[in-house]
Formats: C-alpha cells, structure tokens, sequence
C-alpha cells in the first residue's frame, strides 16, 4: 500500500462523515501560500453531506487573480493531504506549466 494512502482515514469519504469524526479541513494554495479553515458544516449546506473533498482542487479563491490552486489537507496528527498517491503525482506532473500571471 502507498504511503499517502495509507494516512487517508475512512471518515475522509464525504463531508457528512468528517463531520461526524469532528475532522479540521484546511484549504491552502500550492502558489500564494495563503491558507484557510473550512467549516464543513457551511460547505455541506451548499453541497450536500455526500460531497467528498478527496482529490479536489480548484483555482485560488484565497488572493484574488491567484493562478494557483487550492488543495484541502485534514488534520491527523499532522496535515495530510486529502488525495490519493496518483493524484498527487499528476497535479505535481502538472507542474507550474499551467500557472501564468493575467
């Protein structure tokens, strides 16, 4: 088994489980490097409980005209992403190519 996976905890499946687990989700920009809470419970009254937050990301909504991307990690211990090793590999493959200032 691959290491990351290994760290990704059961209740890490959709946001109605992490709530119930009392998780701590950070969203954070691989460019800016700013960082954010997120309050599970606001996000599943938009979403739904079902929603998963594991290999998401999506443009920096945290500076404004960020080209980066937001990833989200939970606590577990430690700050773990919430993504898979393949996942991991392909956003890194991805490198900074994708990333330019408008």
């Amino acid at each position: 088994m691959a290491k990351t996976r290994g760290y990704l905890r059961e209740y890490t499946r959709n946001l109605d489980a992490m709530i119930e687990a009392g998780a701590q989700v950070r969203v954070w920009c691989e460019f800016c490097k700013e960082a954010a809470d997120i309050d599970l419970v606001a996000l599943r009254a938009r979403v739904g409980g079902e929603f998963s937050l594991l290999n998401r990301r999506c443009r920096c909504r945290l500076t404004p005209d960020c080209p980066g991307w937001n990833r989200f990690s939970y606590l577990s211990g430690v700050m773990r992403h919430l993504a898979d090793d393949e996942t991991l590999a392909r956003w890194e493959a991805q490198g900074w190519a994708s990333v330019r200032w408008r």
